[in-house]
Protein backbone atom coordinates (compact mmCIF):
# COMPACT_ATOMS: atom_id res chain seq x y z
CA UNK A 1 0.00 0.00 0.00
CA UNK A 2 1.49 3.33 -1.02
CA UNK A 3 0.43 6.86 -0.29
CA UNK A 4 0.76 10.19 -2.10
CA UNK A 5 0.49 12.48 0.93
CA UNK A 6 3.29 14.87 1.80
CA UNK A 7 5.62 12.61 3.74
CA UNK A 8 8.23 13.78 6.23
CA UNK A 9 10.91 11.91 8.13
CA UNK A 10 10.96 13.20 11.71
CA UNK A 11 12.90 12.25 14.81
CA UNK A 12 10.85 10.57 17.53
CA UNK A 13 11.40 12.00 21.00
CA UNK A 14 10.62 8.67 22.71
CA UNK A 15 10.48 5.91 20.04
CA UNK A 16 9.41 3.20 22.50
CA UNK A 17 6.09 5.02 22.98
CA UNK A 18 5.21 4.23 19.35
CA UNK A 19 5.62 0.47 19.69
CA UNK A 20 2.20 -0.06 21.28
CA UNK A 21 0.43 2.93 19.76
CA UNK A 22 -2.69 2.12 17.72
CA UNK A 23 -1.75 4.82 15.19
CA UNK A 24 1.71 3.42 14.31
CA UNK A 25 2.69 0.96 11.58
CA UNK A 26 6.03 -0.27 10.29
CA UNK A 27 6.81 1.00 6.80
CA UNK A 28 9.58 0.95 4.20
CA UNK A 29 10.38 4.60 3.53
CA UNK A 30 12.36 6.01 0.62
CA UNK A 31 14.43 8.93 1.89
CA UNK A 32 15.47 11.98 -0.11
CA UNK A 33 18.81 10.32 -1.02
CA UNK A 34 16.94 7.36 -2.56
CA UNK A 35 17.77 4.83 0.15
CA UNK A 36 15.09 2.61 1.71
CA UNK A 37 14.75 2.35 5.50
CA UNK A 38 12.32 0.64 7.88
CA UNK A 39 10.60 3.29 9.98
CA UNK A 40 7.47 3.87 11.98
CA UNK A 41 4.60 5.47 10.07
CA UNK A 42 2.17 7.42 12.23
CA UNK A 43 -1.42 7.85 11.08
CA UNK A 44 -1.98 10.52 13.72
CA UNK A 45 -1.15 13.90 12.24
CA UNK A 46 -0.61 15.82 15.49
CA UNK A 47 1.55 13.61 17.69
CA UNK A 48 3.46 15.27 20.56
CA UNK A 49 6.23 12.67 20.20
CA UNK A 50 7.63 14.25 17.03
CA UNK A 51 10.68 16.52 16.87
CA UNK A 52 9.90 18.56 13.75
CA UNK A 53 13.12 20.65 13.91
CA UNK A 54 15.06 18.22 11.71
CA UNK A 55 12.15 17.07 9.49
CA UNK A 56 13.14 16.03 5.97
CA UNK A 57 10.96 15.10 2.99
CA UNK A 58 10.42 11.45 2.14
CA UNK A 59 10.01 10.32 -1.47
CA UNK A 60 7.72 7.36 -0.88
CA UNK A 61 6.46 4.76 1.56
CA UNK A 62 5.10 1.23 1.59
CA UNK A 63 3.24 -0.02 4.68
CA UNK A 64 4.39 -3.47 5.77
CA UNK A 65 1.63 -6.05 6.38
CA UNK A 66 0.97 -6.73 10.04
CA UNK A 67 2.12 -10.07 11.44
CA UNK A 68 -0.68 -12.48 12.32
Amino acid sequence: MSTRKELKVVRLIEPEMCLDCRFSQVAEVETKDGSMQRMIHCRRLDCDNWDMVSAEPALGMTIEPEAA
